[in-house]
């Protein structure tokens, strides 16, 4: 405490009787509009106190008993400095369930704070969150219906962080979900938290609901959460909580890598966009009539608001009420608003052919035999469920004709068809080149099918290892695999991938030749074979210009070879180097000295003074 307050109880009393706490704003950014949808409002403490975080400060007033005066309290100078500022969008202001479950709970403040600065219940979003568990699920219901009828939209708070956040979500039904900070932290390099929040999003579409990803913090993890499809962010990647906070969003919030997109879009909603007719939100159903007239193939309408789909009209139903007896004469003059079916499916035309499948079976209700095509939010066409199938299937062929058929990973055609999509891109990437060692010994001992077994579980480590969003996989052939990242830890990924499959490869050998560390020659002779080990060549290329396809393979080749030439489970990382260089950059550091984000302490069974990002013997 300061020195004027003995007790927390007197500092929280101070600053609740001195209405001593200050909103802070925050934006929460509309991904395909590329736009600011609305702000949180967020409270701070003196900045001199220690109840300066909210975490303190709604704690304290948890334990004293007045966390109701604070809730009150904080809703009402939000409101009001959310109105002095004028910002645009919705306000996002919090809840706690306690409040709304205490006896003394007041109906009806909210709105009364509402009306004394000109604002409309329909402008805020009331986010519920968590930190006590919640015992009376059917008042909470109640409360929640009751500010949903007053025209207040419902969002669900720090989603995978409270005491039953799914449990809420499903009696609830609300209009956002807000997936909590832990889950977005990382997610560019954590395959967990990337499987979390795309589960997350599957249930989310299928039940109406838009998603928020709090926390992105940076370039990486925004363009993770946009190539998922998540609506909404938030996050100091774009603005951190201010008391005069960005009216429009800053376009470089939206440039990164990934925004220079790769040219060849035969795997992206682009290679499905047709022209869609389309009417304004404010037409007349007679107008929209006429379209249809116009164009008997047309089977649904886009309907638009400032460029951007807010709807569809689907030609059956509309046709049949406006061409009943007196359907003309009752709807004609009135706007298509009436007749707006919401529950369509829109997407960017970077959506990958997959991720756009997956929606459309794992979204029940909803009309797919067409669904809206968009860029940035703004309406560009249609896409056909038929013309998405017939190219999924085509790419499914394909793949097929050019995959090894022991481990069903593409070949040599599509990783070179990769590489140089990565190439024309111009954005940042690394190619991991990886071998086995001391495969023949093992091949000749235990025969073809163990050894086809150990290709196998080397292509099956890489899988799991890998994000497949970001992450691309080739089996060149044999014993030899290649893989393409596109995020900044592969270091760390490949270092996972070291240990994982020697620890796997080990347990194929006997007994025997696991206690000896070897294995013994097939003929019964003295000499003994080093068990399989894992090489790793490693070319990171910060900058593909200047650089081609033959320059990147033989330049990841030699990081290859110079890995072999290391006993055990070996990683060389090589620095790419335009054609006409001599000297090789090359990382060739002591264990203990790795680059950021490698955990390069020595390992069990590892020579300290290797200079390898890593060497183990397997097994050890």
């Amino acid at each position: 405490m300061p020195p004027e307050y003995d007790t927390e109880f007197e500092a929280l009393d101070a600053i609740l009787l001195g209405e001593q706490i200050y909103p802070r704003f925050q934006p929460i950014v509309h991904l395909h509009r590329r736009a600011i949808h609305g702000y949180e409002g967020l409270i701070r403490g003196p900045s001199d106190c220690a109840l300066h975080s909210p975490a303190r400060l709604f704690g304290a007033a948890v334990r004293h008993g007045r966390l109701q005066e604070l809730d009150y309290l904080a809703r009402r100078l939000v409101i009001r400095h959310y109105a002095r500022l004028r910002l645009p969008g919705r306000l996002f202001i919090n809840i706690s369930p306690e409040v709304l479950m205490s006896p003394g709970y007041t109906s009806g403040l909210t709105q009364s704070y509402l009306q004394d600065h000109g604002l409309a219940p329909d402008r805020v979003v009331l986010e519920i969150t968590e930190t006590q568990p919640v015992t009376d699920y059917e008042l909470i219901r109640a409360a929640v219906e009751h500010y949903r009828e007053a025209g207040f939209a419902i969002a669900i708070d720090d989603l995978g962080a409270g005491y039953s956040g799914l449990k809420l979500w499903s009696e609830m039904a609300p209009d956002f979900v807000k997936i909590d900070r832990h889950f977005l932290s990382g997610i560019d390099s954590d395959r967990v938290k990337y499987q979390f929040v795309r589960s997350i999003l599957e249930i989310s579409h299928a039940l109406g609901c838009q998603v928020i990803a709090e926390g992105v913090e940076t370039a990486a993890e925004y363009a993770v959460v946009r190539r998922l499809g998540t609506g909404f962010a938030q996050g100091y990647h774009f603005a951190r909580p201010s008391t005069a906070p960005p009216l429009a969003a800053d376009p470089g919030w939206f440039r990164n890598a990934e925004d220079r997109r790769i040219q060849d879009r035969s795997g992206t909603a682009a290679c499905l966009l047709k022209p869609m007719a389309s009417v304004t939100i404010d037409a007349t159903v007679e107008a929209a009539a006429a379209v249809f007239l116009q164009d008997p193939g047309a089977q649904s309408l886009a309907v638009l608001h400032e460029d951007a789909p807010v709807g569809v009209l689907l030609r059956t139903g509309f046709m049949n009420i406006y061409a009943s007896r007196f359907g003309r004469d009752l709807y004609g003059r009135q706007s298509v608003r009436r007749f707006l079916d919401k529950g369509f499916l829109a997407f960017d035309l970077a959506m990958p052919l997959e991720v756009i499948s997956k929606r459309l079976t794992g979204t029940p209700g909803v009309y797919v035999d067409e669904f809206v095509l968009t860029t940035e939010g703004r309406f560009r066409g249609r896409g056909t469920l038929l013309d998405l199938l017939q190219h999924i299937t085509r790419r499914r062929i394909a793949a097929a004709r050019h995959a090894n058929p022991l481990t069903q990973l593409p070949g040599n055609v599509a990783i070179l068809r990769h590489l140089d999509r990565l190439l024309r891109s111009g954005g940042p990437f690394a190619v991991a080149y990886c071998d086995l060692d001391h495969f023949k010994p093992f091949n000749d001992t235990y025969g073809y099918a163990r050894g086809d077994r150990i290709i196998r579980l080397l292509a099956d480590t890489l899988r799991r290892e890998l994000n497949g969003a970001r992450d691309f996989i080739g089996h060149i052939g044999g014993d030899d695999f290649v893989v393409f990242f596109q995020r900044p830890d592969w270091a760390a990924c490949c270092q996972r991938i070291l240990g994982e499959f020697a620890r796997a490869a080990t347990g194929e050998y006997s007994l025997e030749a696991q206690r000896r560390g070897c294995l013994s020659a097939a003929d019964g002779g003295t000499s003994c074979s080093p068990l399989v080990s894992l090489s790793i060549g490693a070319l990171e290329v910060p900058d593909p210009t200047n650089l081609d396809g033959d320059a990147v393979t033989e330049q990841v080749t030699a990081a290859k070879r110079a890995a072999k030439q290391i006993p055990g489970s070996a990683l060389v990382h090589h620095r790419a180097r335009p054609p006409a260089a001599d000297a090789r950059a090359t990382l060739a550091l002591p264990v203990g000295a790795a680059p950021p984000g490698i955990d390069a302490s020595p390992q069990p069974g590892c020579d300290p003074g290797s200079e390898v990002n890593l060497r183990c013997r397997p097994g050890e």
